[in-house]
Formats: structure tokens, C-alpha cells, sequence
């Protein structure tokens, strides 16, 4: 194992100081429901590509959208990537407009080869998260009073993941991968009333914690025709699972004298309040996950590949104005490299990348599913070999309406990522 650039104690030790909380990077009005905005699919590679992979089986990536690809890998493959995304949004309703940026680290996965035919990969990457500010202004209908509703929510989900597959009959591929999901949403509430200060302002908090794993079965079947082209047909199948959460609940009353005021002799009340705190156990259950994907092409310069996923959320997590429904997306890529072995010519080795995708969210708002949809594409720049490499994926979409007193966000997502290949169990002959 000797000429390493990449050492196992360093991947476990950046691995180690990641933190558990999900890093805040959406800004979303919709994100108030349901568990949130749902991460696009995959790292880089796969998102410029309209977040396909589910039929992608190649030896130069890690696709963790389907454990089966993890044994794509040879023998003495091992690979590690990281990345991160920068977000631009704007928010549009029929009278005003809003816009916001953020950054963040997006993923640290890692992937290698055991033994021949086999593979491994683990890692985390974002699943959901929520970031809200909304304020509702009101005149109370009995005296005139002026009465403001604010809501706010922040924080996401994490998926700690541990994936295997192997390899049999050198075209049929199974994984099944372990999904943990690690992290807190939390939102608050607010009743204020900003024109009369002998009111109190009440507020409640909840903030939520899911446990127990998910489990993801993944096959792919790979064709190779002449030695040149070939077909890749893949499947996955999350089972439904009851995760279980935590839900902290806390309501407090606030008084705007600071200093608290004396009802008589021996009573006292203080400008903060706890009028409730508990924390319960709940029931939540994610339900099943079915994807279907195919690719074609020739080998080592071009592939054209499709994705379709559905999932049911009709029997979860409904409210007064919302409910979560039966979701479906579809995704489309292509990726071409002019000449993966071209001695001269850096264009010639650069990977190109471009793809859609259409999503029929599992949102309902005002009786109206919210769709969201987007062109991807992207880059991949190799250093020294075509399995190293800096890569950039591009996404413009859309998601929501104007129409139904609802919110249109038109945003933008930079991805980048680099991945590090070595080989490890390879002894050299010279040192």
C-alpha cells in the first residue's frame, strides 16, 4: 500500500469533525411545510447532468444515487470527493420581489474498491432543510389593534450514508445502502402586537429530530456491444420507513418591560414567561421510493441517460392549507469527452455536460401541486488523469407560481467538486 496521496487517517478525521447540523442553505416560504426543500440529486458530475445516475456505472466517480454503481470500481480504486454550492434566488409574488445568496459545503464522500468486484462508499450529503422569515401584518377585528404573525424556520437534515455492491456474472450489479439521517429543523412562531405595549408577545418553538435508518436497494445491468457501446439499465427501491422523530416544543410569553412588574406583595412576573416546554416522541414515516433509470452510449466519450423516481407522501404530514402528495420527477443528461487519451490538446480531455429535469413536487399549497423544473450543465476539468478531476455544474430553475396567492422562486446553484483518485493495495516494484 505504499505511494498513497490519499491517507485513510485523514478521510476518517475530516469525516469525524463534520458537523451534525445541517448547514442552512435555502430561503424558501414553502419550506414551512413538510420537511422541507429536498436536496437536487447527487454531487457534481451528477448534477450538471439533470441529476441522473441511477443507470450510471462508471469507474471514474462516486454515484452514491445507486449503490449498485459502487462496484464499478477496480480493484485498487480509491476515491474521495468534496464539494460545495452557492445559491442565488429570487422570489417573486404578483406585487413584490425578493433576492438571496448563500454558500455551503454541499458533500465529503468516499468510495473504494474491496476486493475484486466489490465495492464500498460512505459519506454525507444534504437530504432536507428549511429557512423562512415571514411576517403577516393584521388589524384586530374587535379593537383595532394592529397584530403581527411571524414565522420563522431554519436548519436541514444531513444523510450519513454506508453503501456496498458487488458484481456477478460481470454485467448484474446489486448494492443496498444505509441512510442515517442526522440533524434538527426547527421552527418558530410569533404573535406580536407592535402598537400597544401593555400586550405580551407569545411565541413557540418546535424543533424536530429524526431518527432510525433508511435502507436502499440498487441494481444495474450493464451490456458492453463490440467493446465499444453500451447500455446500462438501473433501478433502486427505498424501503418505507418509520424513522421517528423528537419534537422539543416550547411556548414562552414575553412582556416589553424588561425589568418584569409586581402584581402585589408576592407575586412577581418576569418579563419571560414559560408557559409550556415538553418533548415527545412521534411517528413519521418516509415513505417508499421507486427509480428507473437507462444509459447508453460509447464507451469512455459519450452517454446519453434518463431518470424517473415517484414516491407516495399522500398518508404524511398534512396541514390547514397544505398536504403532502404523490410526487414524481424525471431527469435527463448527456456527457461527452472529445478524446479521453489524447497526449495533446486539453480541450480534447475536458468532460462536457448538460441535462434537464421536471418535478411534480410533494407539496400541495392552495390546492396546487408546486412543480419545479431546470436546465443543468457543467464541466468536468481533469488534473493529471481523467479520474481526477475539478468539476462545475450550472443549474437555473424555476419552482412555484404567481398564481393562487402563491410565491415563484427562480433560482441559480453552483456546484463544484473535486474528485481524488488513487490506488491503494498496489505494491510498486521501485520505490
Amino acid at each position: 500500500m505504499q505511494g498513497r496521496t490519499i491517507s485513510l487517517a485523514t478521510i476518517l478525521l475530516i469525516l469525524s469533525i463534520i458537523p451534525v447540523k445541517a448547514q442552512f442553505n435555502t430561503y424558501s416560504a414553502y419550506t414551512r411545510f413538510g420537511l422541507g426543500d429536498f436536496s437536487k440529486p447527487g454531487i457534481g458530475q451528477n448534477q450538471a447532468m439533470g441529476g441522473t445516475g441511477l443507470a450510471m456505472h462508471e469507474n471514474n466517480r462516486i454515484n452514491y444515487l445507486n449503490p449498485a454503481s459502487f462496484s464499478a470500481l477496480d480493484s485498487m480504486s480509491v476515491y474521495f470527493d468534496f464539494g460545495a454550492n452557492a445559491f442565488f434566488n429570487e422570489y417573486k409574488t404578483e406585487d413584490f420581489s425578493n433576492y438571496w445568496a448563500n454558500m455551503n459545503l454541499h458533500h465529503i464522500v468516499f468510495a473504494s474498491s474491496i476486493g475484486k468486484n466489490f465495492g464500498f462508499s460512505a459519506g454525507i450529503v444534504p437530504y432536507t432543510s428549511i429557512g423562512y422569515n415571514i411576517k403577516q401584518e393584521y388589524n384586530d377585528y374587535v379593537t383595532g389593534d394592529a397584530i403581527d404573525y411571524i414565522y420563522k424556520g431554519d436548519g436541514g437534515i444531513m444523510n450519513f450514508y454506508v453503501g456496498t455492491s458487488g458484481k456477478f456474472f460481470d454485467r448484474v450489479s446489486v448494492g443496498v445502502t444505509m441512510k442515517y439521517l442526522l440533524g434538527r429543523l426547527t421552527r418558530e412562531r410569533y404573535l406580536n402586537f407592535p402598537a400597544n405595549s401593555y400586550n405580551s408577545t407569545i411565541s413557540t418553538e418546535e424543533k424536530f429530530k429524526l431518527k432510525n435508518p433508511i435502507f436502499s436497494f440498487g441494481l444495474q445491468y450493464k451490456e458492453v456491444i463490440k467493446e465499444k457501446y453500451f447500455i446500462t439499465l438501473g433501478g433502486v427501491y427505498d424501503l418505507a420507513s418509520n424513522i421517528g422523530a423528537g419534537v422539543e416544543s416550547k411556548a414562552t410569553n414575553t412582556f416589553y418591560s424588561q425589568g418584569g412588574a409586581a402584581l402585589n406583595d408576592s407575586t412577581y412576573i418576569y418579563s419571560t414567561v414559560s408557559l409550556d416546554a415538553d418533548t415527545i416522541s412521534s411517528d413519521l414515516t418516509i415513505p417508499q421510493k421507486i427509480g428507473f433509470g437507462v444509459a447508453f452510449g460509447i464507451t469512455d466519450k459519450f452517454v446519453v441517460t434518463g431518470d424517473y423516481y415517484m414516491q407516495d407522501w399522500s398518508s404524511t404530514l398534512s396541514g390547514e392549507n397544505h398536504r403532502l402528495v404523490n410526487s414524481s420527477s424525471m431527469h435527463l443528461g448527456a456527457e461527452y469527452t472529445p478524446d479521453a487519451e489524447a497526449l495533446r490538446g486539453y480541450l480534447k480531455l475536458m468532460t462536457y455536460r448538460l441535462g434537464g429535469y421536471y418535478s411534480n413536487s410533494y407539496l400541495e399549497v392552495n390546492g396546487h401541486q408546486l412543480k419545479d423544473y431546470g436546465i443543468t450543465f457543467g464541466v468536468g476539468l481533469p488534473i493529471k488523469s481523467r479520474k481526477t478531476s475539478f468539476n462545475l455544474a450550472f443549474t437555473l430553475g424555476s419552482r412555484g407560481t404567481t398564481d393562487y396567492s402563491l410565491v415563484q422562486e427562480n433560482y441559480g446553484i453552483i456546484t463544484f467538486n473535486i474528485t481524488l483518485h488513487d490506488l491503494w493495495f498496489y505494491k510498486r516494484k521501485f520505490d
